[in-house]
């Protein structure tokens, strides 16, 4: 009997660190879509992979959308409910591709019901004839009769009424004096003002600008005047980061400066981690003030 009753015990330590340990060594998981751009998007997403590849709680899956009215096009349906964040890294600028209709609804559902989408760079210029998605992403780049713009005035938003100011557009790529305009995780320990390498500043960006907050903002040389650099939008239940870092165009042979730069970096890194309810980790020492930028090669990238 004393046996028996030593056997279950065992049993039961067994099966509980069993499943104590698999319930620590769950990751979340993660979703890239790509498959198109005006910027490559291929490059995009290795860079994405190799930003993550210290982050050992994410599992990271890449959903490449088939060539357009191809059948697989057409079937192209992830399971969204599976994944905790989706990282949108496809844009129609151009070629006039889009997700198939039913994916377009699926996603909406998965985003209104709670999901978390992080806009990578040129997914900001995406879909203007998708009016959810333009809900979700609050800015992007449209002409001046799209929707609003936003102008940071000091501590203020101005919203500029569609068909005032310019279309989006920017001007040279350059090392930014960006400012945090409104503190939250994502950013509550940074300077208050940090330089950002090679960084293209959105001049009216245009949306709905709806249930957005604008986290910094940098100066557009041609008109004086400042622009969100990066913001959160909440849609239904869902959340979703936005900004204009993390240019990567296509033929070129090194990483260009923009995704080199720590402050990019680390803004990423913690936006993802944010959105995917994670810890966020220390800003790393690197991280830069107001004089100079920081780079940092991603084949050096460390854990911070």
């Amino acid at each position: 009997m004393k046996c028996l009753f030593q056997l279950i015990t065992l049993m039961v330590l067994s099966c509980f660190f069993s499943c104590t340990s698999d319930k620590s060594q769950e990751k979340v998981q993660v979703l890239i879509v790509d498959g198109f751009s005006n910027h490559d998007w291929e490059k995009t997403t290795h860079l994405i992979q190799r930003l993550l590849q210290n982050e050992k709680d994410i599992d990271l899956t890449v959903s490449t959308i088939p060539m357009k009215e191809s059948e697989a096009w057409k079937s192209w349906k992830p399971d969204f409910k599976k994944y905790t964040l989706v990282i949108q890294n496809t844009n129609d600028i151009n070629n006039g591709s889009s997700w198939p209709l039913a994916a377009e609804k699926a996603f909406e559902k998965y985003m209104f019901e709670g999901g978390r989408m992080l806009v990578f760079h040129s997914a900001n210029n995406a879909f203007p004839q998708w009016k959810a998605y333009n809900e979700m992403i609050g800015l992007g780049w449209r002409n001046k009769n799209f929707g609003k713009a936003i102008i940071v005035d000091g501590k203020q938003l101005t919203y500029i009424p569609k068909g005032e100011g310019e279309n989006t557009g920017h001007g040279k790529r350059r090392d930014v004096l960006v400012h945090k305009f409104s503190s939250h995780p994502i950013n509550r320990d940074y300077p208050q003002t940090w330089s950002a390498a090679d960084l293209e500043v959105y001049r009216y960006a245009r949306g709905p600008a709806k249930n957005l907050r604008v986290l910094s903002y940098g100066k557009d040389e041609k008109t004086g005047k400042d622009f969100p650099i990066d913001w959160l939008v909440k849609y239904g239940e869902g959340e979703i980061y936005n900004s204009t870092y993390g240019h990567y165009w296509h033929g070129l042979k090194q990483d260009p400066a923009g995704v080199r730069c720590v402050a990019f970096q680390t803004s990423f890194i913690r936006a993802l981690r944010y959105l995917s309810n994670l810890e966020l980790k220390e800003i790393p020492k690197d991280f830069p003030d107001s004089d100079s930028v920081k780079l940092r090669s991603l084949d050096e990238l460390r854990k911070f």
